[in-house]
């Protein structure tokens, strides 16, 4: 059976037979075997050499087919490689420890068996440091729970995941321990601060005000529910509204009444206990809630919000909130019902302290606008002076003539909402820039609207640039669609600007404005406001 092994052998190699000897020279039955082709395949073979003759140079050779076990090593080191560079290239920390017992068989603690490079960038301690060392030697004030908690996977096998805030190296892991024999664990540490980070911000987001970083509203419905408990009685609820948002954010943009709020939910903050809830419901409207506090010492807090708020600006603007207030006092009333009392009782205080805050704003408006433009300042006191004339001469009440003289100095107020750049332009207006002038008589009328003192002259801001055709703006009303006042103000208005000097031209002679108005009485202009200016008003003057 060996002899025809043999020339099975010897017949499929194409080799000379000195040179099949050669190769079996190199073998080594016990540490290397060797490489050689039959029948079309390559085998290995271990080979046991015996020169059993030496005088006759006799040699025999013993060989044993290696090719299926040396096939099963090789793959078994791709494999190993393989796990061996996932292990070490992979993402994940991954480190495997041994479990350290006591006596009556409790953990104690437990030692580093082996780790990966991404494992000593997570923790930040190096491999070499680590290995052969016990947890208690790497870090002496560890907690003895985390021993118990390892040690329990360690014994039963039964694997676990959870994730915990490291506050040695400041970043979120997510833990999963597993069993790879028994009284080993193993763990695999993902860092995951960038998601815990962005969860916390939105669940901040999400119970936060943007602006001022109160509480929102969303926080104060859910904690009122908590706190409406008999154990909180007497509860009062403080509500807060800041005097003049909406007159600021027309007049000098949202950016300046941000910063209002800002400002008044930081006085609010101060001036409150430190068991309050203070949050933004939305707008301009701030509420406190207050357990355990009585009306003695509501009272003082009200007090105290008044005092710290009353003197603080912001830039020129002077800051001012109206308070509201009521207190549960017993469990049967329903707290829905205190809140819409404090709300009413604030708004009580708001109707006269609004109204005074506004007046001196619009006055702030106004100084800020001449501030910005001088030529608006003298423009704007000469129309005051025309339209009072011709109010005069169409036999106007004293009353009606102050009115509409306060309407000429105002009718310029919107501008406060034009771009700076725009207004003191040195030339003509392009197309882009002519549409935002535009807007000056609709931002005028919201800034005038909002007091009561000058809500009906809001009216003729809004209309004076109306034409008696229809062709004007921002409505095209006509003819007596508009207002008498915004009609007076039309012609003084045109007639300022015609005899004025401008930077791109001189401004016209007096006769060649009454011109003008002569020639676009009927069209632009009120035909007998026109006429009573130029034969009455003018020869006058």
């Amino acid at each position: 059976m060996y002899e025809s092994r043999c020339q099975a052998f010897f017949a499929g190699n194409k080799e000379s037979v000195s040179e099949i000897l050669r190769i079996l020279n190199r073998g080594d039955h016990k540490r290397t075997p060797v490489k050689i082709r039959t029948d079309e395949t390559i085998r290995w073979f271990y080979v046991n050499k015996n020169d059993f003759d030496l005088k006759r140079k006799l040699v025999s050779y013993m060989l044993v087919d290696f090719s299926d076990r040396h096939q099963a090593e090789i793959a078994l080191k791709e494999s190993e490689e393989k796990h061996r560079l996932l292990i070490t290239q992979m993402a994940q920390g991954l480190a495997v420890h041994e479990v350290i017992f006591d006596q009556t068989g409790n953990p104690v603690d437990f030692r580093y068996l082996d780790a990966n490079e991404s494992y000593e960038k997570l923790v930040g301690m190096k491999r070499k440091e680590i290995i052969g060392k016990t947890a208690l030697e790497v870090a002496p004030a560890m907690d003895k729970q985390w021993i118990l908690k390892y040690g329990q996977v360690a014994m039963t096998g039964q694997p676990v995941r959870f994730e915990f805030y490291d506050q040695f190296v400041g970043k979120y892991f997510e833990v999963v321990a597993y069993s790879p024999r028994f009284k080993q664990f193993a763990v695999i540490i993902t860092d995951v601060t960038e998601r815990k980070q962005a969860e916390q911000e939105i669940r901040y987001l999400s119970y936060h005000d943007y602006l001022t970083g109160l509480h929102n509203r969303r926080f104060y419905e859910e904690e009122l529910e908590r706190l409406d408990v008999p154990d909180n009685l007497p509860i009062t609820m403080i509500m807060a509204d800041v005097n003049g948002l909406k007159l600021i954010n027309d007049s000098f943009g949202h950016a300046m009444g941000d910063e209002l709020l800002k400002k008044s939910a930081q006085l609010i903050t101060k001036a409150v206990p430190k068991n309050s809830i203070v949050a933004r419901l939305g707008g301009d409207e701030f509420i406190v809630i207050l357990p355990q506090t009585d009306i003695f010492q509501a009272v003082e807090v009200i007090n105290d919000l008044k005092a710290k708020t009353s003197n603080e600006k912001i830039d020129a603007f002077d800051i001012s909130i109206s308070f509201g207030c009521e207190i549960k006092e017993s469990e049967n009333q329903d707290i829905q019902e205190i809140y819409k009392r404090a709300e009413d009782d604030m708004y009580r205080h708001k109707l006269y302290e609004s109204a005074s805050i506004k007046n001196k704003t619009i006055e702030l408006i106004m100084n800020t606008l001449y501030e910005k433009s001088c030529r608006e300042m003298l423009h704007s006191r000469r129309v005051s002076e025309i339209c009072k004339a011709i109010a005069i001469e169409m036999n106007l009440s004293k009353d009606a003539v102050n009115q509409i003289g306060a309407a000429g100095l105002m009718h310029d107020i919107g501008k406060m909402g034009i771009d700076e750049k725009i207004l003191n332009k040195v030339g003509h207006l392009n197309f882009e820039e002519w549409q935002e002038m535009q807007r000056h008589p609709e931002i005028g009328y919201r800034i005038l609207s909002s007091s009561s003192e000058f809500s009906e002259m809001a009216r003729y801001v809004y209309e004076h640039h109306e034409r008696w055709d229809g062709k004007g703006y921002p409505k095209k009303l006509k003819q007596e669609e508009i207002s008498m006042q915004a009609r007076i103000i039309g012609v003084a208005d045109a007639y300022d600007a015609m005899t004025c000097d401008r930077s791109y031209r001189s401004g016209l002679s007096q006769a060649d404005a009454i011109h003008e108005l002569k020639k676009h009485a009927g069209t632009q202009f009120d035909p007998e406001v026109t006429r009573i200016f130029i034969e009455k008003v003018l020869t006058k003057k």
